[in-house]
């Protein structure tokens, strides 16, 4: 447990540097490297239970690699790290449980097929589509549930 969230402290750290490095040469070249996934994309997506969803994708390159950072419109965020190969982004994330979501690459788009542990074989779609530089998608929040009434735990943790 302490080691996944040291982990995640980590990638999110690293996906800050990587977005800072990404906006100063952003200055420098308007476009990404043909076959560059990063960038900013609008994401739309399946849910387990049918219902759709949509947000905000960052992709950011670090070295051969990739961060990839997941905003939901319920203020859900999840990060993963990736390799791309043959056009196909390959992104392994933690959202509660083990996941994995292959996108193929092509221009604008990225269209995917993701999966989680408790899926049962089942897998799910998702797209990203690039935002032009410049501009950030708007996604409509839902309503936020009021938290559920919680007692404090006692006890301690030992490492």
């Amino acid at each position: 447990m302490v080691r996944t969230l040291l982990m995640a402290v980590a990638l999110v750290a690293a996906l800050g540097r990587a977005g800072d490095a990404s906006a100063q040469a952003g200055s420098q070249a308007a476009t990404p490297k043909p076959g560059d996934p990063s960038g900013i994309y609008l994401c739309e997506g399946t849910n387990p239970d049918g219902h759709h969803y949509r947000g905000i994708v960052q992709i950011a390159a670090v070295e051969d690699t990739f961060l990839v950072r997941w905003t939901l419109a319920d203020d859900v965020e999840v990060t993963g790290v990736g390799i791309l190969q043959n056009n196909m982004l390959s992104v392994s994330y933690f959202g509660g449980t083990p996941a994995v979501v292959v996108y193929k690459v092509d221009a604008d788009k990225l269209v995917g097929e993701w999966t989680m542990g408790g899926a049962e074989g089942h897998t799910y779609a998702e797209t990203l589509t690039r935002m032009p530089e410049g501009t950030v998608p708007q996604i409509q929040q839902k309503p936020r549930r009021k938290p559920a009434h919680t007692e404090p735990v006692a006890g301690s943790i030992s490492v």
